[in-house]
């Protein structure tokens, strides 16, 4: 193992490509502007920024600012992103690589980008002006999301695509100001965990063709559309979420069967605290909390729900504003 310093005069996916380069080496990156592209296509090298400067500027001409091809074991760290055509990172059929610490901005198509890739961290990346911040497709597996921030984007802050996208894992990531959904999951086993999901357009989280899916200790606020979409989920376990002041309902349950819901506190959701479409079926809600929701805590049409032990509080009157008492500054 070797650490080479890397400049930015340097052609790194030919240098790469040479025999200069062994598997096991770090690339370490000094500061500077670096234009081009780098397709990493060995196993286990390090690329890592030396300070705090490493820009690689696609002047929005440049495709993808990172492509891992094949590839087993590589970290990408601390690099800046920005102005490329397409992805900023993109993992394609590369498994047990760590994304750690860059910075994306102003990318067209998606911050970082994983296809039919299993077991990688993505931990502590800040993504702005994105398609989507991280997007998962085509059997990306067992992949490790945390700590991420994402801001701004055209769609979704985190999304797995299909179906086959399973057993990912989004943890302690902050998804605000997106234009579609904070996390937008399809696919079975996926676990979503204390993610902080505000402001996004069109929703917090919305499941949609899954199975299985876990979401525990989100925080989900300020959705200019419904807090929680379960679009389309079976055995879901929504449980111990804060889920507040959204433009509509807190949680839309369209054609979710046999979920479970428990625990949840749901405040001041302008549209209802919970609805159950005629099309749900043996779903379970359990002691949630309901406080100040508009106009009813809890709608259920479907068939076979049980509503247990929840409680519900109404509004109370208070001298600021409606829209205050909303936002709970009237509590």
């Amino acid at each position: 193992m070797a650490i080479i310093n890397v400049s930015p005069a340097t052609d790194i996916t030919a240098f790469i490509t040479s025999d200069s380069v062994s598997e096991g080496d770090v690339l370490l990156l000094e500061d500077g502007e670096y234009f081009q592209s780098v397709f990493v296509l060995k196993n286990y090298l390090r690329i890592v920024a030396k300070g705090n400067n490493v820009v690689f500027n696609g002047k929005s001409t440049l495709i993808s600012g990172i492509v891992l091809i094949d590839v087993i074991g590589v970290e990408i760290n601390g690099i800046s992103i920005m102005n490329y055509r397409g992805n900023g990172i993109l993992l394609e059929v590369s498994h047990g690589n760590r994304i750690v610490r860059n910075k994306i901005n102003n990318v067209l198509n998606n911050g970082i980008y994983l296809f039919s890739s299993h077991e990688n961290l993505i931990w502590q990346n800040e993504i702005c002006n994105a398609h989507d911040g991280v997007f998962l497709i085509s059997g990306s597996t067992n992949n490790r999301v945390m700590e991420n921030f994402v801001n701004k984007c055209f769609e979704d802050g985190f999304e797995t695509f299909e179906e086959d996208d399973s057993n990912n894992v989004f943890i302690s990531n902050t998804a605000i100001d997106n234009g579609g959904y904070g996390l937008h999951i399809y696919g079975r086993n996926n676990l979503l965990h204390k993610n902080l999901l505000i402001n996004n357009i069109t929703g917090g989280i919305n499941t949609n063709n899954s199975r299985n899916t876990i979401a525990t200790g989100n925080i989900i606020k300020n959705s200019k559309n419904r807090g929680a979409i379960i679009q389309e989920d079976i055995n879901l376990f929504f449980g111990e979420n804060l889920v507040e002041s959204n433009r509509n309902q807190g949680i839309a349950v369209l054609r979710g069967n046999n979920g479970i819901y428990y625990n949840n506190l749901l405040r001041y959701n302008t549209d209802s605290g919970m609805i159950l479409s005629p099309v749900t079926n043996s779903n379970f809600a359990h002691q949630n909390k309901l406080k100040c929701n508009i106009p009813a805590g809890i709608i259920n049409s479907g068939t076979n729900n049980i509503l247990f032990n929840n409680l519900e509080e109404p509004c109370k009157p208070c001298e600021l504003t409606f829209e205050d008492c909303r936002f709970g500054y009237g509590k």
